[in-house]
């Protein structure tokens, strides 16, 4: 029994050390991607005055720098295509913990799926893995029930096979990451075969899903606590505007925060030389909505 104990504390402490062996795929990780926005925003370098949020609508529809030029305030895009309302919360959140308050946070809406449930929009676990080498990140990936809580003294516990890899990601050719942290579609990637849609869809308030009801709560007193300015934005689509989500978000919002939506009587909307697809504007039209936007912030100081 005696030999059985130290045998098994050899093995403990064996395991122990070839555990930190792991800390490289950890440490690695982050100078292997692309994408540096996050570990900017947990390394406090992300003090602007106007913070853009939301998911792909955000990220190639608004141009942080053209704001910036044209509003006079320092501005950065975090929006991550295929994210939702709740990793929008994290962002927040993170923003706060590390860096300076903005004075004024853009959210990007999903029309119409900010509520409803939707396979497209997701807690972008995928870009946490990467920063797994923060405590910060990882007890955010415990708490979102995808690591376990070995993790908080484990290397080996942290990896995703993701990690395992030296190899360096490449940014989309057809929408670099900008400096300011936005990622316009370039137009020679837009889809040719675009038809406008004029049918008006149906909205159903009894599928929203209440986590994501309760998540879009929680960020607008966040922003509301720390009087920050929050604008909800409402990008166009290749179809026929259609109000009945900005009526459900006005039913519930707080009565200081602000809605943009786009000019609806602006023609170029309809036209498919603006659009990289059904749902996203290229470079051409999120330069135009853009400047839409900043003369909204710029009548609302």
């Amino acid at each position: 029994m005696k030999k059985f104990f130290q045998r098994l504390i050899l093995f403990g402490l064996v395991f122990f050390v070839l555990d930190k062996l792991f800390y490289i795929f950890l440490y690695a990780a982050p100078h292997l991607e692309a994408d540096k926005r996050l570990e900017l925003l947990l390394n406090g370098k992300i003090n602007k005055d106007v913070i853009v949020m939301g998911s792909s609508r955000g990220a190639y529809n608004i141009i942080a720098g053209q704001i910036e030029k044209e509003t006079g305030k320092t501005s950065y895009n975090i929006s991550y295509a295929g994210s939702n309302i709740q990793f929008h919360l994290f962002l927040l959140k993170t923003v706060l913990k590390y860096n300076k308050k903005p004075q004024i946070v853009v959210l990007s809406l999903d029309d119409p799926s900010e509520f409803l449930f939707d396979k497209s929009l997701n807690f972008r676990l995928d870009r946490l893995y990467p920063l797994e080498k923060y405590t910060y990140i990882n007890q955010e990936l415990i708490d979102q029930n995808d690591k376990s809580k070995f993790s908080w003294f484990l290397y080996l516990a942290r990896l995703n096979k993701s990690n395992f890899t030296f190899t360096k990601k490449k940014e989309a050719l057809e929408s670099p990451i900008l400096s300011c942290g936005s990622m316009p579609f370039l137009e020679k990637f837009s889809k040719k075969e675009l038809v406008f849609d004029t049918k008006q869809k149906h909205y159903f308030i009894t599928k929203e899903l209440k986590n994501k009801r309760k998540a879009f709560l929680e960020f607008q007193h966040i922003c509301n606590a720390n009087n920050i300015k929050l604008i909800y934005c409402f990008a166009p689509n290749f179809r026929v505007y259609n109000p009945v989500l900005e009526n459900r978000i006005k039913s519930i919002a707080l009565r200081e925060n602000k809605f943009f939506v786009y000019d609806t009587n602006i023609s170029a909307y309809k036209h498919k030389k603006y659009f990289h697809d059904v749902s996203h504007l290229n470079m051409r039209g999120a330069k135009l909505f853009t400047s839409e936007l900043s003369k909204f912030i710029n009548l609302n100081k």
